[in-house]
């Protein structure tokens, strides 16, 4: 019974999807050329889109939910986490895009 529990708590940690998350600001940003903060924000942007698919009704989360529905809780919030952490960086991207007259400016 002991061993029960112990394998239902390491399925339920290790059930949550872990979308990998931006830092929103990073050392070197403000020196950063026009070109490499395109690629920054297309990265970031990336990042997002993987975080936004792991939410919704994925193969991974049906299951979970019907085995350990607490876990989808964990990928949703894990999920949202990454999305906000992309955002910011993408705000603060923009920024320094702005004040450096970039050409991708909007």
């Amino acid at each position: 019974m002991k061993y029960f529990i112990l394998v239902l708590f390491v399925l339920l940690f290790a059930g949550c999807a872990n979308p990998t998350m931006v830092q929103s600001i990073q050392n070197g940003d403000y020196g950063l050329t026009c070109e490499e903060i395109a690629i920054e924000i297309a990265e970031a942007n990336r990042l997002k889109q993987e975080a936004a698919s792991k939410k919704g009704f994925t193969g991974g989360n049906v299951a979970r939910s019907i085995f350990l529905w607490p876990t989808v809780l964990g990928t949703y919030s894990n999920a949202n986490q990454a999305i906000n952490a992309a955002d910011i960086r993408l705000s603060h991207l923009a920024k320094i895009q702005h004040d450096m007259n970039c050409k991708g400016d909007k």
